[in-house]
This record gives C-alpha cells, structure tokens and sequence, in this order.
C-alpha cells in the first residue's frame, strides 16, 4: 500500500465518521418517521407540550 491509497483510506474514513456523527447528532437514530408522518406528528406534539410545560414552570 503506497502513500496515496492510505491517505485516500484515511479521508474515507474521516468523512464516514463525519457522517455517523452528523446523523447521530440530528436524531436519525431515534426513531425517525420512517415516511408514517401520524406518528411522527403525534411525538413532535408531545415533546412541544413537554417543552412548553418546562418553560411554564420556569
């Protein structure tokens, strides 16, 4: 392996890890909507009703 194929190793791996941590980090893991939108609809309101509880009682 010469010089140029491992630092093509290397950004591909940069860039994968990059990625992961660009999904994990806007909540693709967690149970996304998955194209059901009921459902996706029903977990956005009860975490704006969670959040709006939360600053009431601030």
């Amino acid at each position: 392996m010469n010089l140029q194929s491992f630092i093509v190793l290397v950004i591909i791996f940069v860039l994968l890890g990059l990625a992961v941590a660009f999904i994990a980090k806007n909540g693709g893991w967690q149970g996304g909507c998955s194209g059901h939108c009921a459902s996706c609809q029903q977990r956005c309101a009860q975490q704006n009703k969670k959040t709006d509880a939360d600053s009431q009682s601030k």
